[in-house]
C-alpha cells in the first residue's frame, strides 16, 4: 500500500506557505506547518480543520536548532518526511541600498539564505539516514538575474538562493535526496501586497498606473497559484517555475483581451 506522503513546510501560517499546505491536505498528504508565531501556527490549523494530517512546530529558520527541532518533531509525529520546502522568507523595504538598515541587510540574509541552507543541510542529513526524500527550495524576484531598483538585497538572497540550489542538486548526483527550487512567480500575499503599497507610495500614482496593468497580468492568488505547484512537486519535478519567460509574456497578451484586475481587491 502507497504510504501518505508527508510534507514539512518553513513559513507556512500564511500566504504563500498556507496556500502549500491547503494543496497538500487537499490531496490527502500530512502536513508539519511551521512558522514564527504559535499562535498563528495555532490558527493556521483549526482553518485546515484536518487534525489527524496536519500539525505545527514553531521555528526561527534563522537558528539551526530549531530546524532540528522541526524535523525531529515531524518524525516524532509521521514517521518520515518526504518533502521538505524551505519556504519561509522576509521581504524587502523597497528603498535604495543607502537607507536599508543594516539590520534589516542581517535578518534578509539569516532567514532568506542561511535559513535556507541550514535548512536544506538538516533536511538532507535526515532523509539521507531514512533513505530519500525531496527538498525545494523557494526563490523569487531576482532569481533569474533581472535587476530592479531598490530590490538589491531582497534580489541577492534569492540569486544566491537559487545558486546554492543547483549547485548542491550537482553535487548530490545520483543521491537519492533530491534537491530543487519552485518559483511562485507574483503571488498577492499580505507581505507582497504591503510591498507594492510601499512601492506605490514612492513611484507616485503616474507611474504607478503605468506598471500597474502588468502587475495585474501576472499576479495570482495562493489558491490559484499553489494547487499548480503542489502538483508538481508531488509528481517529483524540478525546477518548478509558475512564471518564465514565455508564460510572463502569453499572460501580458492575454491581459489586453481580458483586463484582469487583482489587484483592486486588495487596495492597489
Amino acid at each position: 500500500m502507497r504510504q501518505t506522503p508527508v510534507v514539512v513546510i518553513t513559513g507556512s501560517a500564511s500566504g504563500i506557505g498556507y496556500g502549500l499546505a491547503q494543496a497538500f491536505v487537499a490531496r490527502g498528504c500530512s502536513v508539519m506547518l511551521s512558522d514564527l508565531s504559535g499562535d498563528r501556527l495555532d490558527s493556521a490549523v483549526s482553518r485546515l480543520g484536518m487534525p489527524e494530517l496536519v500539525a505545527s512546530q514553531p521555528c526561527d529558520v534563522s537558528q539551526r536548532e530549531q530546524l532540528q527541532k522541526l524535523w525531529d518533531a515531524a518524525v516524532a509525529r509521521f514517521g518520515r518526511i518526504d518533502f521538505w520546502l524551505n519556504n519561509a522568507g522576509v521581504g524587502p523595504p523597497v528603498i535604495r541600498l543607502d537607507s536599508v538598515p543594516p539590520d534589516w541587510i542581517d535578518r534578509a540574509i539569516d532567514v532568506n539564505l542561511k535559513g535556507l541552507m541550514h535548512g536544506t543541510q538538516v533536511a538532507l542529513a535526515g532523509m539521507l539516514r531514512q533513505g530519500g526524500g525531496a527538498i525545494y527550495n523557494t526563490v523569487g524576484f531576482g532569481y533569474d538575474g533581472r535587476k530592479q531598483n531598490d530590490l538589491t538585497v531582497y534580489g541577492t538572497t534569492k540569486v544566491a538562493a537559487r545558486y546554492f540550489t543547483e549547485s548542491t542538486a550537482k553535487e548530490l548526483g545520483d543521491c537519492p535526496v533530491r534537491v530543487s527550487w519552485l518559483n511562485p512567480g507574483f503571488v498577492l500575499t499580505p507581505m507582497t501586497v504591503e510591498e507594492n503599497c510601499r512601492i506605490r507610495e514612492r513611484i507616485g500614482e503616474a507611474r504607478w498606473r503605468k506598471i500597474r496593468w502588468v502587475m495585474n497580468a501576472i499576479a495570482d492568488s495562493p489558491e490559484a497559484a499553489t494547487p499548480w505547484l503542489v502538483e508538481r512537486i508531488l509528481q517529483g519535478k524540478g525546477p518548478i517555475d509558475r512564471l518564465p519567460p514565455g508564460v510572463f509574456l502569453r499572460r501580458l497578451l492575454v491581459s489586453l483581451l481580458t483586463r484582469p484586475d487583482p489587484l483592486s481587491q486588495h487596495g492597489l
